[in-house]
């Protein structure tokens, strides 16, 4: 398998990803001044609850089938692809089922939490917060012919028809039928308004799935197989591994539940607002590792261990570099990045721990994103070594300590508490897959001169930034122009690093004998 191959798919999904995430970023532009931090809070709520449902139901199934089918394809001389179909098609009903049985359990209890029912806003957005979860689940598994057969362009192309079916929904709600809305009291008219915002989100995951479809058919028909033995076999064999995805999904979504059980919005708290628009931002960039690993993940199922660790050793050493990067800018330019995306409303103050806003948590979730993007190349690597089954204990014992500091701190540090708990849940996810790895002799290969390059310019970045933090007044909107000079600095000087590093993609022979593990 060409490294050329790999490079050429993982970076167009990585172009797609990075255009789908700049229209998330106008989506919630225009969403989080419209709503305000408490309606904000609210829409959150409702996404992030069907959000760890998905997780329960979703059981990495996505993942092993891209590297079991990706294993058939390589195997198979069939051009009809026969085989290949009926995994296919038996994957997606397993999902079919799987999900049909969690999301009715999800609604059911949605309505029996008197946090939500006491809302009228949750209470009536919950359907459609199901309906787009579910959509966005199907779409997810009808993807797997476009990430097989090297056509994730496509993919990019389904993820932009997403958010574009979005905005066609929410710029005229926002701007012309539900235009100058008071949120502050729940009337008939407000709680359309809301309804209409969540509507737009269920528009994308209908976009997503009819361009999908189309797309994928071409290169492999869907029929969809419900086959009980398989899809008894794919939950026993796997639910270590399914389990503890599961678990991992707590790392952005256990704070936001434990603020709205503390802080409810029907109290007029928006602490559940103001930490879901720094989340909503990270969470946008946590598809990048994933869109890299996807991409690496069936190409190399076929090769010797060491190679699978050299690759996945080239991968770490991108993701840490495109990981630093964000999380410089984060701490560099917080309050900026809130004040554009948000507005003041969402802008905190040091005078009052009552009045905290998302630029002095973005930093730390920063943080959280680059342990967060360590800890997936190294779930990737498990799976390809087919060790998925060891990160239940990672992340058991990672939501374990997590949930029982969150219990402790959230409700006596509001804010702080969760910055402290979500911290302390990926440092342990992080540290235990690093570990573990280690114990079992599997650490990604990387190269050494290209992992000290990476370390020398994310310090330059980091010094850079700081300069510009101390002598750049704050309020002063051209360091918006610094903070675009400053990337494109960093960019030129990691050009050539960045491709000697995307070259070990894949790559068949030896790399450098310099090299550490990690």
């Amino acid at each position: 398998m060409s490294s050329r191959l790999v490079i050429k798919d993982a970076a167009r999904q990585l172009i797609g990803r990075v255009i789908s995430a700049l229209f998330g970023f106008l989506t919630i532009k225009i969403m989080t001044p419209y709503l305000g931090p408490l309606r904000y809070g609210d829409y959150s709520t409702i996404l992030k609850y069907f959000a760890i449902w998905t997780a329960l139901a979703d059981l990495g199934l996505y993942v092993l089938a891209v590297k079991r089918l990706g294993e058939i394809k390589e195997k198979s001389n069939d051009p009809e692809h026969k085989e290949l179909k009926d995994e296919y098609g038996k994957f997606v009903g397993t999902r079919l089922t799987i999900m049909s049985v969690i999301y009715i359990i999800a609604i059911l209890v949605a309505y029996l939490l008197p946090a939500y029912t006491s809302n009228p806003y949750i209470i009536r957005g919950l359907p459609l917060g199901m309906i787009f979860s579910a959509s966005f689940m199907f779409a997810g598994i009808q993807q797997l012919p476009l990430q097989l057969f090297w056509k994730m362009e496509r993919l990019s192309l389904s993820l932009i028809t997403a958010r574009l079916s979005q905005l066609l929904i929410l710029v005229p709600s926002v701007y012309f039928f539900f235009k100058y809305v008071d949120f502050s009291t729940p009337t008939k008219l407000s709680i359309a308004a809301f309804c209409m915002i969540l509507i737009s989100v269920v528009a994308s995951g209908i976009g997503q799935n009819l361009e999908i479809h189309y797309r994928a058919k071409k290169l492999l028909p869907l029929k969809i197989k419900f086959d009980r033995s398989f899809t008894k076999n794919i939950i026993k064999s796997n639910r270590r591994y399914g389990v503890s995805y599961y678990l991992s999904s707590f790392h952005t979504l256990v704070v936001l539940m434990f603020l709205g059980r503390y802080f409810p919005t029907s109290k007029g708290i928006d602490y559940a607002g103001i930490w879901a628009l720094a989340l909503s931002l990270i969470e946008i960039l946590l598809i990048i590792p994933s869109s890299l690993g996807n991409s690496l993940l069936h190409k190399i199922s076929g090769y010797q261990l060491e190679t699978k660790l050299k690759s996945m050793g080239s991968l770490l050493n991108m993701i840490l570099w495109i990981g630093g990067c964000v999380m410089i800018n984060f701490w560099i330019f917080s309050r900026q990045i809130i004040e554009f995306v948000g507005g003041e409303k969402f802008i905190g103050t040091f005078e009052s721990t009552q009045h905290r806003g998302s630029d002095q948590i973005l930093p730390f979730l920063g943080v959280v994103l680059f342990f967060s993007f360590i800890k997936q190349v190294y779930n990737y690597l498990f799976v390809t070594v087919d060790r998925q089954n060891v990160l239940l204990g990672i992340n058991g014992i990672g939501v374990i300590i997590g949930i029982g500091l969150g219990i402790f701190a959230i409700p006596k540090r509001g804010l702080a508490g969760g910055v402290l708990t979500q911290v302390v849940i990926e440092f342990l996810f992080m540290t235990g897959a690093i570990l573990v790895a280690r114990k079992n002799k599997i650490s990604p290969i990387k190269n050494f001169s290209q992992t000290a390059k990476i370390r020398g310019i994310l310090v330059f970045g980091a010094v850079f930034g700081f300069l510009i933090k101390t002598y750049i007044n704050p309020s002063n909107r051209t360091r918006f122009l610094w903070a675009i000079g400053m990337n494109l600095i960093i960019l030129g000087i990691s050009r050539k690093m960045l491709k000697q590093t995307a070259r070990g993609l894949g790559i068949e022979d030896p790399i450098s004998e310099n090299k550490e593990i990690y």
